[in-house]
């Protein structure tokens, strides 16, 4: 089996089982009628990996490439950086709830950047903080999604903030 093959296999594997698990995301009583739900986006996103993950094995069949998954091409990836992204991943997702949304998102980011070798630490931090609250206002101002600021904003700010009006 070729590279691409292997890979759309997992990928629709990975998509299959990710759409699947999005009809237990429970809903909030009285979003029925609502455009946007809390599995709106999920629910789109196993469709888009499984219509892709689809396309790629299709061609990979139809081109017949001949690049066949071997010990030579494993040795030229870099797993150690993945693990590392890996880490960085977990680390976020348990840190979310105690830093908060920004917080960590802006941390998560910055780690994201050091690995992928990037020098300029005056553009690590702007741009983490720019996407981070900008993501933060898309999402609580624009869109209605509430996310909490964290144990650690609450603890500096008190119960009432500017952010949780």
């Amino acid at each position: 089996m070729t590279k691409n093959t292997i890979g759309a296999l997992f990928f629709l594997a990975f998509s299959v089982f990710y759409f699947i698990n999005v009809f237990s995301i429970k809903k909030m009583p009285g979003t029925q009628f609502e455009v946007m739900t809390a599995s709106t986006f999920p629910y789109y996103m196993g469709i888009a990996g499984i219509i892709i993950s689809a396309l790629i094995l299709i061609f990979s069949f139809i081109e017949k490439d001949k690049e066949y998954l071997t010990m030579t091409y494993l040795k030229t990836l870099d797993f150690k950086t993945t693990i590392y992204f890996v880490a960085a991943m977990l680390f976020y997702g348990f840190t979310i709830r105690s830093l908060g949304f920004i917080i960590a998102t802006i941390i998560f980011l910055a780690i994201g950047f050091v690995l992928l070798k990037e020098k300029n630490i005056k553009r690590i931090f702007i741009i983490s903080v720019c996407v981070s609250v900008g993501f933060y206002l898309l999402l609580n101002n624009v869109l209605g999604v509430y996310i909490e600021p964290g144990m650690v904003a609450e603890y500096f700010a008190g119960d009432q903030s500017w952010w949780m009006v």
